[in-house]
């Protein structure tokens, strides 16, 4: 059975050996507080994440992986947000490794870190995905997504945004 948990210690060689699957697949880190290169080494990512203090955004956030023999995928839960997180980024960020994907895992991320959110309290969710990421749309509407007013950037691309209601 999977855990859905921050990175301690002891999960260095499960996180190598993700990170290697991002990178041999020449593949965008996703979330992107999760790549190893914004750190000195693995003790400076477990640290920070565990610290919040990591994410680009400087809000409030918690990363967790979920983590069963190998780690499946992360989510970076943005606690509050910014006016650059409601155009783009929203409350969270989630990614699944490539062996793991159209298998539900996105699906299930996105579901456990809107439990997180619940549990500290916030009722709404603004979930956010490039225009052209159609997998990651379908999971936010797996999730209740409702589509609100997508958001034009300045190079003219699209991010569509999406609000879910937590119960």
């Amino acid at each position: 059975m999977a855990e859905f948990r921050e990175l301690t210690m002891g999960d260095e060689e499960l996180y190598c050996n993700y990170m290697e699957e991002w990178l041999d697949n020449d593949e965008q880190i996703v979330p992107t507080v999760t790549n190893i290169a914004k750190y000195n080494d693995f003790e400076d990512l477990v640290h920070k994440l565990e610290d919040n203090k990591s994410h680009d955004q400087k809000v409030d956030n918690t990363t967790l992986f979920l983590i069963g023999e190998e780690i499946i995928g992360a989510a970076n839960i943005r606690h509050n947000l910014n006016d650059a997180l409601k155009k783009h980024g929203g409350h969270i960020g989630y990614g699944v490794r490539k062996k793991y994907r159209q298998q539900g895992y996105g699906t299930k991320i996105l579901k456990k870190s809107l439990d997180y959110l619940s549990r500290i309290g916030v009722q709404e969710a603004l979930i956010t995905c490039d225009d052209d990421n159609k997998a990651s749309a379908t999971v936010i509407l797996n999730n209740g997504g409702e589509e609100i007013e997508s958001y034009q950037h300045d190079d003219g691309t699209i991010t569509r945004r999406f609000m879910i209601e937590i119960a």
